[in-house]
């Protein structure tokens, strides 16, 4: 009898550094979208780099993809740090703690003390007991932020948003919060004093997202997104319409085989016995 995949397993894979063979710490991710480990990465590239400064890329160590570090990259040694954070990875290896119940309170980590997360705070993306929780609502600043029991992240199903933030691909660690309309680019805050000073039109990430959901393109790609869904389900069932006909063919073709051979095996017996009459 098969037995079902599962599906804790299979999806800790997917949190596997592929070097170390271990859960992510601190995961980076590189252009072909492969994820390592910060450490793991780092060791990988000095052991193929160097410290060699006049080098500008290496080879993804999975799929050999050349990664451009910039015309001035400096010391192969930053690199790592200098690589994005996956930033996907680390919110389902928070959502994965939270349901195995092993998530400690961030805020009491930072002051060596070890006490039980309850709630999730998905602006700070960080987990918090009931006092650190009755602390952080005491600042201005994070007062409004949404925080989600632990225990609904732990029980409802995946859509339970575990990050609010979306990341600027330029500026490691910076939040997405504003738009450029001139360029149709999403800007973090020194995209925005950096590249985008003199820019017409520079617009609040809300506002452009409310902006983008109304309009009429939004409307087509949702028309197209639907057409093409149904174009895949009925191209599915071709393939698999065909791998049961092939599947049928096949098998007549194996049993026209076996008789073929019965045949000659009868016959040749048949001329045996007559051999051995005479």
């Amino acid at each position: 009898m098969a037995i079902a995949p599962d599906k804790t397993n299979s999806f800790d894979d997917l949190l596997t550094c592929t070097i170390c063979l271990e859960t992510f710490t601190v995961p980076k991710y590189l252009p072909c979208l492969h994820t390592f480990c910060k450490t793991c990465i780092n060791t990988y590239i000095l052991s193929t780099a160097g410290k060699d400064k006049t080098k500008t890329t290496f080879k993804c160590p999975i799929c050999r993809q050349n990664v451009l570090m910039g015309e001035s990259p400096g010391n192969p040694e930053t690199w790592a740090e200098k690589l994005p954070g996956n930033h996907f990875v680390s919110s389902m290896m928070d959502r994965q703690e939270i349901k195995r119940s092993e998530k400690m309170c961030d805020s009491c980590k930072v002051n060596n003390k070890s006490e039980k997360a309850m709630s999730w705070c998905t602006v700070c993306e960080e987990a918090f007991c009931k006092s650190c929780k009755t602390y952080n609502r005491s600042f201005r600043i994070s007062a409004k932020h949404p925080i989600i029991s632990l225990k609904d992240i732990g029980t409802k199903n995946e859509t339970v948003i575990v990050s609010s933030l979306i990341y600027c691909e330029e500026h490691l660690g910076e939040v997405i919060k504003a738009y450029c309309v001139d360029h149709s680019k999403p800007l973090c805050t020194l995209c925005v004093t950096l590249s985008h000073r003199k820019c017409d039109d520079v617009i609040k990430i809300e506002k452009a997202a409310s902006g983008i959901k109304k309009s009429q393109k939004a409307m087509e790609l949702s028309i197209e997104l639907k057409d093409t869904s149904i174009k895949l389900s009925h191209l599915i069932q071709n393939r698999k319409t065909n791998l049961t006909d092939f599947e049928k063919e096949a098998e007549a073709i194996r049993t026209k085989v076996s008789t073929i051979k019965d045949n000659i095996v009868k016959h040749l017996n048949k001329i045996e016995e007559q051999l051995r009459t005479k």
